[in-house]
């Protein structure tokens, strides 16, 4: 039992920085053939009548345990009282969880005070001399205290019930100033294996503080587990891992005692329950030890402001169940007696946990869910069999256990549900029909993985390669390097790459299971080690996440062309972390390869399908791809390529045939997209809507459509310099600026390419949405000024695909560059051999032209920007044009002919 104990529980928070969220695709994918423990089930403590408060009631005890209750408890601890003179005093409590069909088991806190060495009920008291006195259970009397153990659940028995399990000690770990007896954990393996067999019944230990490897350890010896069933722990401290070793020899693990008291320590402010706190705190404490393989879930008392009951104390209402009992609630109506089997969670946000089960049939899968946010999320749920109906279970702030039935339109086996906000939800899927196995196996690609990177000097050594490795994590076992210091070179990173991801299949912990005082060393954009401290990075119980650390200027401001290391203040709590791969993003592109025999219903290809994150799909070592298969109308992100292998002729769109693409069709409606592998395009085009100037990045070779002026960009002290593109051409990976009005397509042929780090003329070519950061330049119009405007740090605006902008990396102060055009030179006249020779009157504003083509038109700017005439109509041979109320200033003109030529030209009104 713990006193006035503050627990902290610390959601696991998913470090994504900067990103965009458009297209992610919420999923779980939920996998039968992995199964884990099968669940006995959930409860609490009674704490009436041998304690002195919180007695419950027969109509209280009814509420929460019994097939046909509220709750729908089926587990009920009980106290043994320390002089078996009191034991009366538990019997209607037992008597009556034996009337209601319970699994019922019983915790001493203490043996008589003679057996101890202390001579004392309370496992330490302090003597009068100061002296704190521990009491352990003497060796002399360990049979003694087997047959006092055993003569309770004779007593029991004589009553007429059968008590399932028996405790040996509640809490051998805790220095308690109340009832307790202190053991060593060589001490109660010793006595369980000498003595266990005296008591007759199933019996639990060692209901430590912790589920913790001394003691996991101690008892895993082959003679001490032939004497016990269920190894149990408390949910106050460590969640280590050697006690998951007992389901190898089929003992069950519970955790048999957990609270969170959040009275407040000053008596005068005492804290209320928070939802958006306690809520989740207690929900994915109970989901974190299920995913941990416990079997059986207690809490400690079950009536009392903390618990799964109001006592009436603390804004809670006395007999009525808590928001806490209605989370366990869910757990313990659906899960009970089913088997948990694998969920895999890809969430960007992090932010939902949960798990899954099976029935013992296979007939139905119950998916838990919980969501700490305020967001609403769309989740696929991928499930091992096609489902038209099911159950849907709600408890938020507002609502409790509010049950509604889910009707789907047609079978299917990855049905979307919407997750509440601020919620905890329960989905139950009824099997309608089998679903086929895939043939086909794919897994996500990461082409810039950390064994990818080149160092600047071979001194670095190569423990950089840690994808999908074993490794310790704690402060005298770096990750990387243990260099603080370039002096060994470091990790290149030129790339301009956002984000530094480590993915963790499963991790065990000598202790806590976080990562604190996270500090990557790494090496700045000016060539100097730095470094920047993470803080703590909270793990979740199963596994399976990923560690992102954003690199990107939001974060290391200075940043960041190379790594040295990472770190943690961890000593004690020694991560071992089983790495998948460890890589870095510039967004948050996916790639995913496949093999085998191809399958349109395979799991990981819906994924890709359905995640607008994905940016390509190998099928190039799957058989079974024919010409007709066309993913891009399938595919959440039309800009998203798919390799085939070269003895596949394809037409469709974006399927790439060895190193070939008839048809490559891109758009601003698409998202992201990355080339992993060049290849030559038959055709290429790409479309978007224009209102105006924007920058445009074509990853080909193309032409400018009529209609549509573009110009080079050079940066200055005065602006940006804008010359026309020479023959009409605009080249591949080359930030361009665009003037034109409507929606136009560019078409284009050749080599197909997207370079990583675009860099032409200080401009930033991307690829993918980004947070621009701070001190660069973005074009945007303001006021009717169209410029490069100065990103101002906390304001980091998102740039889109197929765009760029002025690099961080500039000696430029001003807080807009305007756009300059080409300037008249002395002669106040310009001549374009192919298009116009422009006689331009200031004081009369009065434009002279002599058009060489068939036809153009003319619109004119102010010095802003801002366009004062459009749709001026030229003809073949000489034509004036009058513009009458301008005031005085300086102006341009810009000349569009039919083959697609422009000439900006300055001109004054005087």
């Amino acid at each position: 039992m713990k006193k006035l104990v503050h627990l902290i529980v610390i959601h696991f928070i998913w470090l994504l920085f900067g990103s965009s969220l458009y297209g992610q695709l919420t999923t779980v994918k939920i996998d039968k053939n992995i199964t884990y423990q099968k669940i006995k089930g959930f409860g609490g403590f009674v704490c009436s009548p041998q304690f002195a408060y919180n007695h419950m009631s027969t109509s209280e005890i009814q509420t929460l345990w019994g097939a046909g209750s509220e709750a729908g408890y089926n587990i009920m601890r009980l106290y043994i009282p320390e002089n078996s003179s009191n034991w009366s005093s538990v019997l209607p409590t037992a008597q009556l969880a034996k009337s209601l069909g319970l699994t019922i088991f019983a915790s001493p806190w203490t043996m008589p005070a003679a057996w101890k060495t202390n001579n004392h009920v309370n496992a330490v008291y302090t003597d009068t001399n100061g002296v704190q006195q521990i009491g352990y259970l003497k060796p002399e009397n360990y049979q003694d205290y087997a047959l006092y153990l055993n003569s309770f659940v004779t007593y029991l028995q004589t009553n007429g019930v059968e008590l399932d399990y028996i405790s040996i000690q509640n809490e051998p770990d805790e220095m308690a100033q109340y009832q307790g007896c202190i053991w060593t954990p060589t001490q109660i393996a010793t006595f369980i294996k000498d003595y266990g067999n005296l008591i007759n019944c199933k019996v639990i230990a060692p209901e430590s503080v912790g589920l913790t490897d001394n003691f996991a350890n101690a008892l895993l010896n082959p003679a001490t587990m032939a004497n016990f069933e269920v190894y149990g722990g408390h949910q106050y401290g460590l969640m280590q891992s050697a006690y998951k070793q007992f389901q190898n020899y089929n003992k069950e693990i519970w955790q048999t005692e957990y609270l969170i008291n959040w009275n407040s320590s000053n008596s005068q402010t005492p804290r209320d329950f928070s939802w958006n706190i306690d809520a989740f705190s207690f929900a994915n404490s109970v989901n974190n030890a299920l995913l941990g393989n416990v079997n059986a879930w207690i809490h400690y008392a079950s009536k009392r402001y903390y618990g799964l009951m109001g006592d009436g104390t603390y804004g809670t209402s006395a007999g009525i169940m808590t928001k806490r009992g209605y989370i366990l609630s869910h757990y313990a109506k659906y899960t009970t007696g089913k088997t948990r089997i694998d969920a895999k969670w890809d969430d960007k946000t992090g932010i939902l946990q949960g798990s899954s089960y099976i029935s013992q049939d296979g007939n139905q899968v119950v998916l838990m869910v919980i969501n700490s946010s305020s967001n609403t999320y769309n989740l696929k749920a991928d499930l091992p069999f096609y489902t038209a109906s099911g159950t849907k279970v709600l408890t938020n702030t507002i609502t409790n256990m509010a049950t509604t039935p889910i009707s789907m339109a047609s079978s299917t086996f990855r049905p979307a549900i919407e997750i509440s906000p601020s919620s905890v939800m329960t989905f139950v899927f009824n099997k309608s029909g089998d679903r086929p196995v895939s043939l086909m196996t794919g897994s996500n690609v990461h082409y810039n993985k950390i064994e990818t990177q080149s160092t600047t000097n071979a001194a670095f050594g190569t423990a950089f390669n840690i994808s999908n490795t074993n490794v310790t994590f704690s402060n005298p076992s770096p990750l990387i390097s243990s260099n603080m210091t370039s002096a060994n070179g470091y990790l290149q990173l030129n790339d301009r790459f956002n984000k530094f991801i480590l993915h963790v299949n499963s991790y065990t912990t000598a202790g806590q299971s976080y990562s604190d005082n996270t500090t990557l060393y790494y090496i700045n954009s000016q060539g100097v080690a730095k470094s920047y401290n993470y803080g703590r990075i909270n793990f979740p119980a199963g596994g399976n996440f990923d560690i992102v650390l954003d690199i990107s200027r939001q974060v290391l401001t200075d940043g960041c062309k190379g790594i040295l290391g990472l770190r943690n203040s961890n000593y004690s709590s020694v991560l071992t972390l089983n790495l998948g791969d460890v890589y870095f993003n510039i967004g948050n592109e996916i790639a995913s390869r496949f093999e085998g025999t191809y399958s349109s219903s395979d799991s990981n290809l819906m994924d890709a399908l359905e995640n607008g994150y994905y940016t390509s799909l190998d099928f190039r070592i799957t058989s079974g791809i024919t010409p007709s298969n066309n993913w891009q109308p399938l595919t959440a992100n039309t800009n998203s390529i798919f390799y085939v292998n070269s003895n596949v002729t394809s037409s469709a769109n974006n399927v790439i045939s060895g190193t070939s693409c008839s048809n490559l069709v891109l758009s601003d409606q698409g998202k992201d997209f990355q080339v992993p592998f060049n290849f030559n395009a038959g055709t290429a085009s790409y479309t978007r809507v224009f209102n105006g100037y924007d920058v445009l990045l074509l990853p080909f070779e193309a032409t400018t459509p009529a209609g549509v002026n573009v110009y080079l960009m050079s940066p200055g002290a005065a602006g940006i310099s804008c010359t026309a593109v020479s023959g009409g051409v605009i080249p591949a990976n080359t930030p361009v600026l665009v003037n034109a009005t409507g929606s136009f397509t560019f078409n284009g042929t050749g080599n197909v390419s997207t370079p990583k780090a675009i860099t032409v003329n200080q401009m930033n070519g991307v690829y993918h949405t980004i947070k621009v950061p701070a001190n660069s330049y973005i074009l945007k119009t303001e006021n009717g000024i169209t410029g490069f405007y100065k990103v101002i740090a906390g304001s980091e605006p998102v740039i889109n695909p197929f765009r760029a902008y002025l690099t961080e990396e500039n000696v430029f102060t001003v807080s807009v560059l305007p756009l300059n055009f080409a300037v008249l030179g002395a002669e106040n006249s310009i001549t374009d051999k192919n298009e116009v020779k422009i006689y331009p009157n200031p004081a009369k504003t009065e434009i002279f032209v002599v058009l060489k083509t068939s036809e153009a038109m003319a619109s004119i700017f102010d010095s802003r920007g801002r366009q004062i005439r459009s749709g001026l109509k030229m003809a073949f041979g000489k034509n004036r044009i009058e513009v009458s109320g301008l005031p005085t200033g300086v102006y341009y003109i810009e000349i569009s002919s039919q083959n697609n030529k422009m000439i900006s030209q300055k001109f004054i009104k005087q």
